[in-house]
């Protein structure tokens, strides 16, 4: 069970991983600070991290303003994306785990000569643990990573990252922040879902209102 520390109220996003949902367990730990959390259906428009970026640009210009956007590996991703996308926008930003760095991230799990063969046949199946049907997804989904795979971080940004994480490398975030130097990167003893390190969310996030 997650400790409930009560914080000041803020009004976030929340942009959930590639396999997750609305239904994630951490948009209900941020609820349970007492945070006013919009939790954004991140495959409203589509499985690729254009897609993804849209629905987040979306809650930025229709919903907003927001006092930070929240975004968990590739929702991270689309979360970044989207804030780049508005560089005069006064945006604040607390990553999970983000997928920079995406295509070389399918790559590593699939390998070279897969890659080839989903690209020649213009799809590939996956099934994620714990979902009762497959997913297939075509090609284009590789060809939208490439081009939104590492976005510029013009705001203020706090990443918190898993030194265990085995899906997404710590070594992305690490280059994400050499490229940002304002960025702050916080590395946890954790893996990839973070479970046992939310509570250090928070003072990422206090931190990012004070800037």
């Amino acid at each position: 069970m997650y400790k409930i520390r009560k914080t000041p109220v803020m009004k976030v996003t929340f942009a959930h991983g590639l396999w997750s949902s609305t239904e994630s367990s951490k948009a209900a730990w941020m609820r349970s600070l007492g945070w006013d959390v919009t939790v954004l259906d991140m495959r409203k428009y589509g499985w690729d991290q254009a897609c993804q970026t849209r629905v987040v640009l979306e809650a930025i210009d229709e919903l907003g303003p927001f006092d930070v956007l929240i975004g968990s590996s590739f929702g991270g991703l689309a979360t970044a994306n989207a804030a780049a996308q508005r560089p005069e926008a006064n945006l604040r930003l607390a990553l999970l785990a983000p997928a920079f760095g995406y295509p070389d991230l399918i790559e590593a799990t699939l390998g070279t000569e897969a890659m080839e063969v989903w690209k020649q046949r213009g799809e590939h199946t996956f099934h994620p643990p714990g979902w009762p049907e497959p997913v297939v997804l075509p090609y284009a989904f590789v060809e939208a990573a490439r081009e939104l795979a590492w976005p510029a971080l013009p705001h203020p940004t706090a990443i918190l990252h898993g030194r265990g994480d085995d899906v997404v490398p710590l070594s992305n975030s690490q280059l994400a922040k050499a490229a940002n130097p304002h960025t702050v990167l916080r590395e946890v003893d954790d893996g990839h879902r973070l479970h046992e390190s939310l509570e250090d969310l928070i003072p990422l996030v206090h931190g990012l209102m004070k800037r």
